[in-house]
This record gives structure tokens, sequence and C-alpha cells, in this order.
């Protein structure tokens, strides 16, 4: 009969094996989130693709601008943004004349401060800052599953 220290040992080295055999089919991506840009990189270790490369957004740019514009009750996200300010440089010029071009309010459930946009019909929208940097992220997770062409995990 043998050593149930030894069997126990035999486990582990039999599990271990079976999980090294089992491949992630997953890319993995660095995001590099600036004030005025952001860069995202993807590490993907599919078998004949680069296993580090910088993820090229839909203008084939590495910078993607990391603005977040509202214009007729849609949200823009990187380059549709910087695209926006360029199409209406009157309302810009004017906004940048104020000393704050946009509202923040009181959120009073969250005691917090928020974005106030107003969309169509004068309706109110709020956003808390978290609101709007996950939206950028959730643009630079796009970029990379694109980039990568296979699910991303982290």
């Amino acid at each position: 009969m043998a050593n149930p220290n030894t069997l126990f040992r035999f486990g582990i080295f039999l599990s271990l094996f079976m999980l090294n055999a089992i491949q992630s089919q997953s890319a993995v991506d660095s995001i590099d989130l600036g004030s005025e840009w952001l860069k995202v990189a993807v590490v993907n270790l599919k078998p004949g693709q680069a296993s580090i490369s910088i993820a090229i957004n839909e203008m084939s740019k590495c910078k993607t601008s990391s603005l977040v514009a509202f214009h007729a009750n849609l949200r823009l996200i990187g380059e549709e943004s910087l695209g926006l300010l360029a199409r209406y440089p009157t309302k810009q010029k004017f906004l940048q004349s104020l000393y704050l071009s946009y509202d923040f309010t009181l959120d009073e459930t969250w005691d917090v401060a928020v974005y106030k946009t107003e969309g169509e019909g004068g309706k109110f929208h709020n956003f808390m800052a978290e609101e709007l940097v996950a939206t950028i992220l959730k643009y630079a997770m796009g970029l990379a599953k694109n980039h990568a062409r296979s699910s991303v995990k982290d």
C-alpha cells in the first residue's frame, strides 16, 4: 500500500500538470489614462501574433483623446468628441469665454458633485465623475478587443 503523503504529492503534481496544459485564448490589456490622451496596449499570447502591441483607434492613431462630449442626446467618446469641437467652433468659443464651461450640481443621495448636461426637450441628466471615467475605460476595452480580435479579460 502506498504512503498517503506520496499519493498527495502525486495528486498535486497531476493537477498542476493538467492546469499547465490548458492555454488561455484571451488577451490582457493595459490602459494608460492621462488627462488629455489615452493609450491601450494588448498582451496576446496567440501563436502567429505579436505578443505585445499598441492598439489603434478607429482613426488609425495610437493616441486617443480622453474626452467625453454630449451633443443632441448623444454621448461621444474619443476622436468623435474631438471632432465635435471642430464642427461647432462658435459654441466652443462661447463656452470657453465662461469661467467654467460646464455645470456642477450637488447630488443629495450620494453627497457628491455631479456633471449636469442638457438633453433634448430641456431635460437634464446628471453624471458622476466615476461614470465619465468608466465610459472612457469601456471605450478603451473596446479598442483592445477590436485590436486583439478575441475576448479581453483584464
